[in-house]
């Protein structure tokens, strides 16, 4: 009995420490991700038009000719009205903890979004990553979104933001 305590001790230390070290990594390349969710050319929302979520509710392409730069992120826009709109109030209509999932900053990680999943709670374009996420969200927008905020402020204070 005593040499299957060691095995059990064994592969449970190995499992711990190989957790330790996923969780390490994937602390690690949260860090290393920059706070803007932009593709190589600098682009946010992946080409999805910010103020359209708020006046459509729903997310619509945007066109590279209607453009505009915030934040450290270029977006387009459907129109030149919504690009006008943009420029009036970028604070107002830009996503929130820089264009990442809001229920993976809730949960303390920076993930990329899908454009067609979001919410606009409390004034605020809020996207997450996959449908799952956006249940998650939604289930408590209120409660996500403080959680969200703290970690969002924790981290650009890390980084000296």
């Amino acid at each position: 009995m005593r040499a299957h305590e060691n095995k059990f001790r064994e592969i449970l230390a190995s499992f711990v420490l190989a957790l330790l070290v996923v969780l390490g990594s994937a602390g690690l390349a949260a860090q290393t991700k920059p706070l803007v969710n932009v593709d190589a050319d600098g682009l946010g929302l992946h080409g999805y038009d910010p103020v359209a979520y708020f006046a459509e509710g729903r997310a619509v392409k945007g066109d590279p000719q209607f453009r505009a730069s915030f934040g450290g992120s270029t977006y387009y826009f459907k129109s030149s009205a919504n690009q006008a709109a943009f420029e009036r109030e970028p604070n107002r209509y830009a996503p929130r903890y820089g264009g990442y999932c809001a229920m993976a900053m809730a949960m303390g990680k920076l993930e990329d979004i899908d454009p067609n999943q979001f919410l606009v709670h409390d004034g605020k374009l809020m996207l997450q990553r996959n449908e799952k996420a956006h249940l998650m969200f939604a289930k408590d927008p209120a409660g996500n979104s403080k959680k969200a905020d703290e970690n969002w402020a924790k981290l650009q204070s890390q980084r000296g933001n």
